[in-house]
This record gives structure tokens, C-alpha cells and sequence, in this order.
């Protein structure tokens, strides 16, 4: 019997256009075969801190954009980085401030930005750096 272990990666993608949620999911379901990928898509802020928050915070990347209503994607990141620090982020969007960005990057609320539109290489190799930066490693045994 050949058992094959696969890294375990749960991501949450938060944005509010289903259509991005679903090509985000579509990209990493596609490129990133070497992961056991658990993936839950939010199109809100407030939908997405529930799940975290019903997770215990165990959740290893978020895939956020910045600008949508209710809570802003700045709010959120926020909030998650101070209650869960070992949460990796990438901002996912057409409209942040440059000003914005680099406050988060100094203050490392942020892993990666990129953006939109992007292209399915340039978003996967931003998802595998970070990956490759996080210490959690989590076995998903068949």
C-alpha cells in the first residue's frame, strides 16, 4: 500500500464578486495539486469572520480584496491580524492606495499583494511564495 501524504492548506477567499471567488477557487484547485486544499469563498467581511471566528482562527490564507461594502477589506485585515497573527494575506485588488499597501507591509498585516486583473501564473506564484514562507505545516493523510 502506497500511502501519499499531502500538505494540508485551508484557505478562505473573501470578495464580493462571485465570479473572482470562483476563479480564485478554480486556479488553486487547478495548480496546486501538490496541496490538499480545503477551500471556503465569503463575498463579505462579516460572513468571513464568523467562519474564522467558528474556526478558532484555523485557517492558514486569506485571499482578500480591499474595497466592497459593509466591513472594508483594511477593517478586516485588521481584525484578523491582531486575533490571528499565523494567518497569511494576500490583497487581491484593482483600487488600493499605494499608501494603503505600504503601511500594511510595514506593519505586516499583509503577505502579498497583487493586482487585479491578474492572471492565473501570476496568482498562483504569489500563493506559493507565501506558502512556502509559512512555518504550519499541516498532513493530510489518504
Amino acid at each position: 500500500m502506497n500511502l501519499r501524504m499531502k500538505m494540508k492548506k485551508i484557505i478562505l477567499v473573501v470578495d464580493d464578486k462571485r465570479d473572482i471567488r470562483s476563479f480564485i477557487r478554480a486556479i488553486l484547485e487547478n495548480s496546486l495539486s501538490e496541496y490538499f486544499l480545503e477551500i471556503i469563498s465569503m463575498p463579505s467581511s462579516d460572513i468571513a469572520l464568523q467562519e474564522i471566528e467558528r474556526r478558532n482562527g484555523n485557517i492558514d490564507f486569506i485571499s482578500t480584496n480591499i474595497h466592497r461594502s459593509g466591513i472594508n477589506g483594511y477593517t478586516f485585515i485588521e481584525y484578523v491580524k491582531a486575533n490571528y497573527p499565523h494567518i497569511k494575506i494576500l490583497v487581491c485588488s484593482a483600487h488600493a492606495q499605494i499608501a494603503d499597501l505600504e503601511k500594511m507591509f510595514k506593519e505586516h498585516l499583509v503577505d502579498g499583494f497583487i493586482r487585479k486583473p491578474f492572471r492565473e501564473n501570476e496568482y498562483k506564484n504569489k500563493v506559493r511564495n507565501i506558502f512556502d514562507m509559512q512555518n504550519l505545516v499541516r498532513l493530510n493523510l489518504p
